[in-house]
C-alpha cells in the first residue's frame, strides 16, 4: 500500500484541528515509546504501576486514563521497541496538570520506571474518536496503529465524508471496532512523514479476525478504498495488546 495518533500546539499540522473540531471534540494524548531493560519483564513494569496507581490516587489525578501496550504483530526493522505507555486527558490542561505533578512530585517512583524501562519518545497529540467503540469498552483489546497523509487536493472535509462513508459500511455489515485520528504536536519526529496517525480497536483477537476477514474476503478492501483511500493513504500497520491501567473517574 502507498503510506495511509511542530514547536507550537498551534502551529504546524495542528492547523488542521479547528477544522476537524467542527465534527468532533479532541481530547490530549501522551505517547511513552520505551523497550524494557535487560532482565526486566512485563510483570515487573506492572508492579511499578501499581505504585503508580497508589501516587495518582494520593496526589487527586481523576481525569487521567493510561493504558501499557506490547506488540503482537510488528517489525524490528522498523519498530524496535516492546512497551508504550499512552495517557489521555479531556483537556491539554488536565493532562499538562498531570504531567506537572509527575515531574514535581514522581520522585523515587520515576527512577523505578527507569529501572524497568528505557523510553527514548515522548509524544504530545490531540485524540479525535471517529468510531466510537460499541457497546462496554475492553480492558484488554488489540490496536492497530498506522501512519496516514492525506492524499494529493484532499483536506480535511474529504477526510470526514470518507470517515462517515467507511463508518456507514462497518455499521451494515456489523463489524466492531473503534477509530480514532490522532494529530501530532510537541515530540514527533522533525522529519515524519505522516500528517496524522490512525489507531483502529477491537475488544480482543477474535473480533480483529472478523474484521481481517471481512477486509480480505467480505468486501472490505474495496469499500476502504472507495471511503477512506479516497481521501488518505497509510502505511503497513503495527498491532499492540493493549492493557488498561488507569480509568478516568470523571
Amino acid at each position: 500500500m502507498k503510506k495511509f495518533i511542530c514547536s507550537l500546539l498551534v502551529g504546524g499540522l495542528l492547523s488542521f484541528a479547528p477544522m476537524f473540531s467542527i465534527a468532533q471534540s479532541q481530547s490530549a494524548m501522551e505517547a511513552y515509546l520505551c523497550t524494557l531493560n535487560d532482565g526486566k519483564s512485563m510483570s515487573d513494569l506492572m508492579e511499578v504501576v501499581e505504585d503508580w496507581n497508589d501516587w495518582s490516587d494520593d496526589k487527586g489525578i481523576t481525569s487521567y486514563t493510561a493504558w501499557v501496550l506490547n506488540p503482537i504483530f510488528m517489525s524490528n526493522a522498523d519498530l524496535n521497541r516492546q512497551a508504550l505507555w499512552m495517557g489521555v486527558a479531556p483537556s491539554f490542561k488536565e493532562l499538562t496538570a498531570t504531567i506537572g505533578t509527575w515531574y514535581s512530585s514522581g520522585g523515587d517512583l520515576l527512577q523505578d520506571f527507569n529501572k524497568v524501562w528505557t523510553c527514548n519518545t515522548h509524544m504530545e497529540m490531540t485524540a479525535m474518536v471517529v468510531r466510537p467503540p460499541s457497546g462496554e469498552p475492553s480492558g484488554s483489546p488489540v490496536a492497530s496503529f498506522y501512519d496516514c497523509t492525506l492524499n494529493d487536493g484532499r483536506g480535511p472535509a474529504d477526510l470526514m465524508e470518507a470517515t462517515s462513508k467507511w463508518n456507514g459500511h462497518l455499521d451494515e455489515n456489523g463489524i466492531q471496532e473503534a477509530m480514532v485520528y490522532h494529530f501530532p504536536a510537541h515530540g514527533h519526529p522533525q522529519d515524519a512523514s505522516y500528517d496524522m496517525k490512525t489507531s483502529v480497536w477491537r475488544a480482543d483477537l477474535a473480533n480483529y479476525g472478523n474484521s481481517a476477514d471481512h477486509f480480505v474476503n467480505g468486501g472490505g478492501q474495496q469499500a476502504a478504498a472507495a471511503s477512506l483511500g479516497q481521501a488518505i493513504s497509510c502505511d503497513s500497520p503495527r498491532m499492540y495488546q493493549a492493557t488498561l491501567v488507569r480509568q478516568a473517574k470523571n
